[in-house]
């Protein structure tokens, strides 16, 4: 491992929360950061790295992602942006290139923009199953032969119009939600351990091009031997803060932080669905849909009865919950679970606070992952959807910083972008690059740009209970690093950022 000096540029210093203490330099010696400014460097041989005049910021982090799903993601079709003729056109190519799979998948679908149900996917393809998700994963449109291959092909089994949309004959149209979905976990084949294993080096190099150093994900099953093999092997260079999903806990399990980049001591859980396949469990029925007021998966007595050996075991909870009603709810339960000196839970997405506000989740001691970039394509239709006073509870992060509560940046990749300065730059400008803010978005909420930085960095470490470790540039702390150039004198503006180099471990892992 090299020891590194990097000078000639910006060093955002401090810790914490705290406005950045700027520097001229660094050291880095096997891995730890050794000094800052003054540095005795006589000692030790060392490369020097010019920083050019650009921003060293403490490694940037991603809160909450799917790195394996993106990593497959990466070879299946994007639609985002797409009409009709654009998605089946994307479909057909898709299919004519990869004949030896069967199932033919694509994401980051728009029902705004296209309008699908299964007759339309069968026209296009009609000898292959298709599944086309949603951009928030939380529903799909799928055609006849997918439909025929999870028993849906003449009737919804039982499940309701909520969860599998059916026509007046009670067949269904192709549009399903929810826990719908789990029916193809049973038909469509898991990747293998070689599959899954390049899919996280391929998204793992994806993301540090992006000047990622650390992210919180959400296993799949059987990833987990693949991630402690690149881990043991000196392969994963990300930190990885990673999840078991609450049906994958079983009683015997314990947390576990050894590891040199990978640690599992989280457990998630759903309490809900999302706003844009209205399944966000709302107090009050949706706007335009005002037969729905979404899904709420369990009973207060069913979380507690599935929680309380999770958290008395010295888990920590990542819990799912978007609507106003699913949020309260998370609130109410959480003071009702044993709690572990030292272990501090978290509230994902957190978007329509219920009317009392921030005082319940002040209460709750949870910390809050958000993901600022969902409101570039949400504010679109998020009044039509919720109305406008509600939209006065959406996405209220300055108020939830004032309060207290611990912010963590995240982006839910592949439902969004996972470059992290997009994510900064909507957490300060309530905008994506080159945008305005919409009419109903509340620019009281923008986050200021230390606050937004320190949130996609020392945010994740205190969210992940590493916070003595890294997320600041500290000295004694891992040299986890991102080198901007590029943004503007006030750290306001993003749009003009290029990421020239990304740190892991004292180790230069990306150059531009």
């Amino acid at each position: 491992m090299k020891n590194l000096k990097l000078s000639g540029g910006r060093v955002y210093g401090g810790s914490e929360w705290n406005p950045p203490e700027w520097h001229d330099s660094i050291l880095i010696r096997n891995g730890i950061i050794d000094g800052i400014d003054s540095i005795d460097d006589s000692m030790t041989s060392f490369e020097t790295i010019s920083l050019d005049n650009s921003i060293l910021f403490p490694g940037l982090c991603d809160a909450h992602i799917h790195l394996v799903v993106g990593g497959i993601s990466l070879n299946i079709p994007d639609l985002e942006g797409l009409d009709l003729n654009g998605v089946i056109d994307a479909l057909t190519n898709y299919c004519s290139e990869n004949i030896k799979h069967d199932w033919v998948k694509a994401f980051n679908w728009q029902p705004w923009l296209c309008k699908l149900d299964a007759k339309t996917l069968d026209k296009a393809i009609p000898n292959r199953p298709v599944i086309v998700y949603n951009l928030d994963l939380h529903s799909c449109c799928c055609n006849s032969t997918a439909l025929k291959r999870i028993g849906l092909g003449n009737d919804s089994l039982g499940f309701s119009s909520d969860i599998v949309e059916c026509d007046g004959n009670g067949k269904p149209t192709g549009i399903l939600k929810e826990d719908a979905l789990q029916l193809f976990h049973d038909v469509i084949p898991a990747p293998s351990s070689d599959e899954t294993k390049e899919a996280i080096l391929t998204a793992q190099d994806y993301l540090l091009s992006l000047g990622i150093t650390a992210v919180s994900e959400v296993l799949q099953p059987n990833s987990e031997i693949v991630y402690r093999q690149l881990d043991d092997e000196g392969k994963l260079k990300l930190d990885v803060d990673a999840w078991l999903r609450i049906d994958d806990w079983k009683p015997e399990m314990l947390p576990v932080d050894y590891g040199r980049r990978f640690r599992i001591n989280t457990v998630k859980v759903f309490l809900d669905g999302s706003l844009g396949s209205r399944t966000a469990a709302m107090c009050e029925p949706y706007n335009d849909k005002p037969h729905l007021s979404g899904i709420l998966n369990y009973t207060d007595d069913e979380l507690i009865e599935l929680l309380t050996p999770v958290t008395k075991s010295g888990w920590r909870l990542a819990v799912h919950a978007i609507g106003d009603c699913a949020i309260k709810q998370f609130c109410r339960i959480i003071e009702k679970l044993p709690h572990v000196d030292g272990i501090n839970h978290r509230i994902e997405h957190v978007q329509v606070l219920p009317v009392e506000g921030v005082d319940i989740l002040v209460k709750s001691g949870a910390g809050a992952s958000i993901q600022p970039i969902h409101l570039i394509d949400d504010q679109r239709w998020l009044k039509e959807s919720i109305g406008a006073d509600r939209c006065k509870r959406n996405a209220v992060w300055q108020s939830l910083f004032n309060a207290g509560i611990t912010l963590a940046i995240g982006s839910d990749w592949p439902v969004a972008s996972p470059d992290p300065r997009l994510n900064i730059h909507c957490a300060i400008n309530r905008c994506g690059f080159n945008g305005k803010p919409h009419e109903c978005s509340l620019l009281s909420e923008a986050l200021t740009p230390n606050t937004a930085i320190r949130a996609a960095s020392y945010g994740w470490a205190a969210a992940a209970g590493l916070q003595k470790h890294r997320g600041s540039i500290t000295v004694g702390q891992k040299a986890d690093l991102t080198v901007v150039s590029g943004v503007s004198e006030d750290l306001k503006d993003w749009s003009g950022t290029k990421i020239e180099m990304t740190i892991c471990n004292g180790e230069i892992v990306y150059r531009s």
